[in-house]
């Protein structure tokens, strides 16, 4: 989640200085991206120069390291493919098979985008997982379309025998997959904050009236026990059940906008990847 939030943040603060159709962000200093990190996120200078070195020496090269310069300068790759996680948007540090399937799923899934085509048993070799969940895993994973299965066969009778079965991950599928579970989620967000808004509403109204009362009192200088008179209308338990549906609201309004930002890099990486010749 850390790692994910340094590249959110990233990504935020290039937004605008960041050409369109751009391979890479516009290079920013350590120092700048702590400075930028949101209020309340509580990770010191050190540990995220720590994170920023693991992004830096990833394989899949998402985040790069462009120079020394106040602290070190980075950039994040715009063009390379969509954050593989949701609801909430996230480097490619492969969140999406890892908080689904387990970190095992996820280093399989890490190991066919480097390798492009992998039988099982390479897959098996080179993830160093036992062969039963090794294909437990691969098929889990098919059957959610984040991998891909490929037939070569060796003869024109497609003998199984005789055919190779490499798997291999559709990138442009998976990020139309992901895509459409951001509007499912986004969708299913807002139902549920009407539903919260309907159920809440008698106690809503009676709020919205108390304050407009509070309002015209406060303009024709009301005393202080009238208006406390005034607030005494909604009692202590209705006051804890508007701050209950108070934090849920405010909890499924992050939560929206979180999915609205992968939608936005979803949605980049596919229109991008479809315009280049």
């Amino acid at each position: 989640q850390t790692s994910s939030e340094v590249v959110r943040t990233m990504l935020r603060m290039s937004e605008v200085t960041t050409a369109s159709g751009a391979s890479h962000t516009q290079p920013l200093s350590a120092n700048e991206i702590f400075r930028s990190l949101p209020a309340g996120y509580n990770i010191g200078k050190q540990v995220l120069d720590q994170y920023l070195a693991l992004l830096a020496d990833d394989p899949l090269e998402f985040v790069g390291k462009s120079g020394d310069s106040g602290g070190g300068t980075y950039t994040v790759k715009v063009t390379w493919g969509p954050t593989w996680g949701l609801p909430s948007p996230s480097p490619p540090s492969l969140t999406c098979p890892s908080r689904r399937f387990g970190s095992r799923c996820a280093r399989i899934f890490r190991l066919l985008l480097r390798k492009k085509h992998l039988e099982q048993k390479q897959v098996e070799d080179f993830a160093m997982i036992p062969a039963k969940e090794a294909k437990d895993m691969l098929y889990r994973m098919l059957s959610e379309n984040l991998v891909s299965l490929q037939e070569i066969p060796k003869t024109p009778d497609h003998a199984p025998s005789r055919t190779f079965y490499l798997y291999t991950v559709n990138v442009m599928a998976a990020a139309r997959m992901l895509l459409h579970r951001c509007y499912k989620s986004v969708a299913n967000l807002m139902e549920r904050r009407q539903h919260e808004m309907q159920e809440n509403k008698r106690l809503l109204d009676k709020s919205q009236r108390v304050e407009a009362i509070l309002a015209s009192m406060q303009a024709t200088g009301a005393e202080a026990a009238q208006l406390h008179e005034v607030e005494e209308m909604i009692t202590g338990p209705e006051r804890q059940q508007l701050e209950s549906l108070k934090r849920n609201v405010n909890k499924i309004d992050a939560s929206e906008n979180q999915v609205d930002e992968t939608i936005f890099v979803l949605e980049s990486f596919i229109e991008s990847t479809m315009k280049r010749p």
